[in-house]
């Protein structure tokens, strides 16, 4: 079981940016793909797939950050 404070110290997020402008900070994956409406957008089945961060296509990208 981890405490608290394990947890704190893990837990990250999301950073959405478009050309280079920060858009929002998420939770998880699932919150960023139900907020962008745009229709080239990937799915959350295909970022789910991505291993390597930061997750890049077209002029957006995506930073898993650690948080403070």
């Amino acid at each position: 079981m981890t405490t608290y404070k394990e947890r704190k110290e893990n837990k990250t997020n999301y950073v959405l940016l478009r050309d280079c402008v920060v858009i929002g900070t998420y939770g998880n994956l699932k919150k960023i793909t139900e907020n962008v409406e745009d229709s080239n957008f990937p799915s959350y089945w295909t970022l789910v797939r991505n291993k390597e961060y930061p997750i890049e296509f077209d002029n957006y990208q995506i930073f898993k950050v650690k948080h403070y």
